[in-house]
């Protein structure tokens, strides 16, 4: 049982077979660059950003908007500009053709909800505690998800190994995007305890990370973990998962704001 988050909004993040994760961190860029410190201001650009983020890649964008289409974006005539890059050296929306162009190899992988979705490897830029990257182009050919599964782990009863792994690369993500906020939902557990009049009593209390049956709560869905990053650019997710197998792992999902944004007007501009 794979439970996870899908980083920018609420949503799951699945199990390595079809990995979705929690939305619920993808900020508006125009809403992050001119956000004030007004608490009413800061509420609707997050609710602006979380129905951004929910959005699938949708058959609408499946009709042709010749006025639209027919002038190149700044995103197709700057796709190798400095602002562009991505993740294990990807591109931000570069096309298909444009990331084989890379000596990138693209295996079809189907996952629900996305389109043009691959399988990505001979990456420019590896890491070792990563075990194989998803991305996906969509209806458009623009790149504008990555999506990192960490190496399995034979994890201890606390989820050591994954714990320690997860807050190194939090620590990381939030040097490089800023903006980290921590989720995390604990398993309710029953606590035999002493009532006033001496008697013994059941209750519910909350389990903290790392106790002695983390690994099974999060395997379980019991327990979740994931932290989510953003920039003006970028929102990424980063969550905390055990297979059925109870080997645990790390998954990173990032997204393109900007992509997604231009996406959003131009179905607006086209109705």
């Amino acid at each position: 049982m794979k439970k996870i988050l899908f980083l920018f909004l609420v949503v799951t993040l699945a199990t390595p077979a079809g990995a979705q994760i929690s939305q619920d961190f993808l900020l508006d860029t125009e809403a992050v660059a001119s956000m004030e410190p007004d608490e009413n201001a800061v509420s609707q650009a997050e609710e602006s950003a979380k129905k951004l983020l929910q959005q699938k890649p949708r058959a609408l964008r499946k009709q042709t908007f010749p006025k639209l289409r027919s002038t190149p974006t700044v995103k197709q005539e700057q796709v190798v500009s400095k602002n562009q890059e991505a993740p294990f050296g990807l591109i931000w929306g570069a096309s298909m053709a444009e990331t084989k162009k890379q000596g990138i190899i693209l295996t079809p992988i189907g996952e629900k909800d996305y389109v043009n979705n691959f399988s990505a490897t001979h990456l420019p830029k590896e890491i070792n505690d990563i075990a194989r990257v998803g991305i996906t182009f969509g209806e458009d050919d623009h790149l504008w998800r990555i999506i990192a599964y960490g190496k399995l782990l034979d994890d201890d009863a606390e989820a050591s190994k994954v714990m320690r792994l997860y807050k190194i690369y939090s620590a990381l993500l939030s040097k490089k995007y800023g903006n980290a906020q921590e989720f995390f939902t604990p398993a309710q557990i029953n606590v035999t305890k002493q009532n006033d009049k001496g008697k013994d009593i059941v209750v519910q209390e909350a389990a903290p990370m790392g106790n002695p049956n983390f690994l099974s709560q999060l395997q379980s869905g019991a327990a979740e973990l994931y932290s989510t990053y953003y920039n003006e650019e970028v929102g990424a997710a980063l969550a905390v998962n055990v297979d059925g197998d109870g080997k645990s792992y790390i998954v990173i999902d990032y997204k393109n704001l900007r992509i997604l944004n231009a996406q959003e007007q131009e179905t607006l501009d086209a109705l």
